[in-house]
């Protein structure tokens, strides 16, 4: 029994993989910046709704519409001072799988920059990911505020009179 050998030529299998290396490394989420409101009394109970809460985002932002927005509260008691608000934002082309993995990168990249807070932020060029020990939903934030502008290029457009 002879087999058939089937030939591609080289350039077809090189153009292949040069358009999976484009396409997979375009994707990659580009750390922007983070605040940590580190505290050392942060509850046992407090911990374990922010890793529910950062457990939850995971799944939902692949299901989900690209944000949402949660409280978790295991407490019993019904005591709101061990409870987490919520939310994560992928930019709005950013959906299913594209925003899990910016999700998932910053939940891992916040866990290890704030391990003992009560509040943190962390966001990439695509994603967003916010939890707090208070409601901030439907709130204005003024902080924390930083510049994340490139001072390089406010030189050439201060330069060119832009």
């Amino acid at each position: 029994m002879k087999t058939k050998k089937i030939m591609i030529p080289i350039r077809v299998v090189l153009s292949f993989m040069l358009l999976l290396f484009i396409t997979a490394s375009a994707q990659v989420p580009i750390y922007m910046n983070n605040f940590c409101d580190n505290s050392t009394s942060v509850s046992p109970l407090y911990k374990a709704n922010v890793d529910t809460f950062l457990s939850w985002i995971t799944t939902d932002s692949y299901k989900g519409e690209g944000y949402d927005y949660t409280t978790v509260n295991n407490n019993n008691h019904n005591n709101d001072e061990d409870a987490v608000y919520g939310l994560y934002s992928c930019r709005y082309d950013i959906t299913g799988y594209f925003c899990q993995f910016c999700i998932t990168t910053a939940k891992k990249e916040l866990s290890q920059r704030c391990p003992n807070t009560v509040r943190g932020i962390i966001w990439y060029d695509v994603c967003i990911i916010r939890y707090s020990n208070q409601n901030f939903i439907g709130k204005v934030s003024l902080t924390p505020i930083w510049n994340t502008t490139g001072t390089r290029k406010i030189k050439v457009m201060l330069q060119q009179g832009i």
